[in-house]
């Protein structure tokens, strides 16, 4: 397990025994951002930048936007932050915090190594004196290893049909899903695969997006071939309004844990 401190994202989750790497890496996910140029809005620059990866969307999750004269770039601040190292523990997790300044929001992130995958657990407070909406979505996109034409999907135990290509055939995609049962979605590919459970009050919306080397051309040039499945607190065409559904009082907290498991079986 590896862990960025831009945007406390999960750079990698990877199977010792195969090395089998469960999360998208994009070519170009080393590379360094600092001092070059900006793109003209936020929402290329992301995927200019995109490195795959777990992603934590908060305050806002989409297309940047301005409300109460506040812009919110793409996917949310807390996505760009660097955020700061608050420990490092002896049962293989580590902790990043970041105080964010587009709205009055705290947050902190536990990310814990477990036997079998890795295990999230995220607090949000409200700093001020007032009360405050956000939205809060989890973003981690899937890799190769469980990409394919063979590859199951399925969300509360049930199948989904995500309509793969055939070998050799490029596609991209985006749909929206609700939770079902406790809030669980799974892929399998083959030998490998994993299973996401999160709260399903909190989070009750599903967001699959695929790419499967289905852009030719500018952002992914082909080069990208993932599945991503994003628990939502609130649906991604929301029709304005407010930041998000979720609300704190003035000094209140939310935390929300999610679990990742993963596995590759062996040969028979």
């Amino acid at each position: 397990m590896d862990v960025d401190p831009v945007g406390a994202r999960i750079a990698s989750i990877r199977h010792a025994p195969t090395s089998t790497e469960f999360l998208l890496t994009t070519p170009w996910n080393a590379e360094d951002w600092s001092g070059t140029y900006q793109s003209s809005g936020s929402n290329e620059e992301w995927h200019r930048r995109y490195p795959g990866g777990w992603h934590t969307l908060v305050p806002h999750a989409g297309d940047a936007r301005t409300l109460d004269e506040v812009s919110h770039p793409f996917h949310g601040e807390a996505a760009w932050r660097r955020w700061r190292p608050a420990g490092t523990e002896a049962d293989s997790s580590c902790t990043y915090e970041a105080v964010l300044r587009t709205a009055p929001l705290a947050v902190r992130r536990r990310v814990r190594a477990t036997g079998t995958g890795v295990a999230v657990a995220q607090t949000v407070t409200n700093y001020s004196s007032r009360e405050t909406a956000f939205t809060w979505v989890e973003h981690p996109a899937f890799g190769p290893a469980l990409t394919g034409p063979e590859a199951e999907v399925t969300i509360g135990g049930d199948p989904v049909d995500v309509r793969f290509p055939a070998a050799g055939e490029g596609r991209s995609g985006f749909r929206e899903l609700r939770a079902k049962g406790r809030g669980t979605a799974a892929i399998r590919n083959g030998r490998n695969a994993v299973a996401l459970t999160w709260d399903p009050d909190l989070f009750p919306h599903l967001y699959v997006w695929q790419e499967h080397r289905g852009t030719a051309g500018y952002p992914w040039w082909g080069a990208a071939d993932t599945i991503a499945l994003e628990p939502a607190a609130r649906p991604y065409d929301h029709g304005g309004g407010p930041l998000g559904p979720l609300r704190l009082a003035a000094g209140a907290s939310l935390t929300a844990e999610f679990e990742l498991t993963c596995t590759v079986e062996e040969r028979p």
